[in-house]
């Protein structure tokens, strides 16, 4: 698993389109958000990049993305 960093999520519905845009991201699964850590946890294999251009011409920042150790 890992936890991606999201700033720019104020309420449930913008925790809920982060969540929309990381499961429309080809090679993520599991997706899971926790608004008040700013935080997406996921399973994937998928680059810093990808992830930054899909939050692209959002509200929304990647600030860091995080291995969780099982």
């Amino acid at each position: 698993m890992k936890k991606a960093i999201v700033e720019g999520m104020c309420c449930n519905g913008c925790a809920e389109e982060v969540k929309h845009i990381f499961q429309n991201i080809y090679g993520i699964s599991n997706v899971s958000v926790d608004r008040e850590e700013d935080a997406v946890t996921y399973e994937g294999f998928v680059s810093k990049r990808v992830i930054e251009e899909a939050l692209h011409d959002t509200s929304y920042t990647l600030k860091s993305i995080q291995k969780i150790e099982k």
